[in-house]
């Protein structure tokens, strides 16, 4: 199936690299105008420049996404130059901090939640309206497996993330009315660039994906940006707030290494 997006709008947080720059890529790719919203300038603009290489339209948005009156101004120049917005890829968020609650500094919890919670609050806050105007659109929030089985000592992303989801979901019956569809994708280990430079500084790790999900190893970010452009198509119509794992089984249960032989050691008589 071939996803089309001509004449769409879209705007897509953390778009200078990995699932961001990657939803971003795609969907220009597929016929989308796309305003690439990203914190660092120089990955903001590098991004644009490798859409506009492909042949895809695109616009650099240096845009802090946890300030409600930078992306406040983003949307009315999207808006401006495009005359509305139909689609919203919320990507930024990630954890920093391996702590424990007791570890955690209040201001690291503060960003952690500021950063992965609150910045997608404000970027729906600022959108929703221009799509009620377009007649509809289509939201969706980037989350973790995290937000569904946290792991230890990762207590503000797990918090943040468990959030993510359920206000992914409340938004969802909040705006059916307004023909806006509401989805999360829910990455697993992915290989962006953070997550390469800490397999490198830590070779005996390996492939950090390889022992924590049932296809072995970690995603590509293409491998999740394909996800979250099937939930903004219209052939994801009938879908709202769904959470979509992108993490190789990770969450889809236990696995038990004693189990593989299929025999617990108990016997029918």
């Amino acid at each position: 199936m071939q996803l089309k997006f001509t004449d769409k709008v879209a705007v897509v947080t953390a778009a200078g690299q990995s699932i961001g720059y990657e939803t971003a890529r795609l969907l220009a790719q597929a016929g989308a105008k796309v305003a690439v919203c990203e914190l660092d300038a120089v990955k903001c603009q590098a991004a644009v420049e490798a859409i506009g290489k492909v042949g895809g339209t695109a616009t650099a948005y240096v845009v802090d996404a946890t300030d409600q009156t930078q992306i406040d101004a983003m949307v009315a120049q999207v808006v401006e130059q495009w005359g509305g917005i139909d689609l919203l890829m919320n990507v930024v968020g990630g954890t920093r901090y391996p702590r424990r609650v007791d570890e955690m500094l209040e201001e690291e919890w503060q960003i952690t939640i500021n950063t992965n919670l609150h910045s997608v609050f404000r970027c729906v806050k600022a959108i929703v309206p221009q799509m009620r105007r377009r007649g509809g659109g289509a939201i969706v929030n980037t989350s973790s497996g995290a937000g569904l089985m946290p792991s230890n000592r990762n207590v503000a992303y797990a918090a943040a993330k468990g959030a993510v989801n359920n206000l992914t979901k409340a938004m969802a019956m909040d705006y059916a009315k307004d023909n806006v569809r509401v989805n999360a994708i829910l990455p697993g280990m992915m290989l962006s660039p953070r997550i390469k430079g800490w397999m490198q500084r830590n070779p005996d790790f390996g492939d950090m994906g390889a022992g924590i999900c049932p296809l072995g190893r970690a995603g590509e970010p293409e491998e999740a940006a394909n996800a979250a452009l099937f939930l903004l198509s219209d052939a994801a119509s009938y879908i709202t707030g769904a959470l979509l794992p992108v993490d190789g089984g990770a969450v889809a249960g236990q696995y038990i290494e004693f189990m593989e032989s299929g025999d617990t050691g108990e016997r029918l008589s």
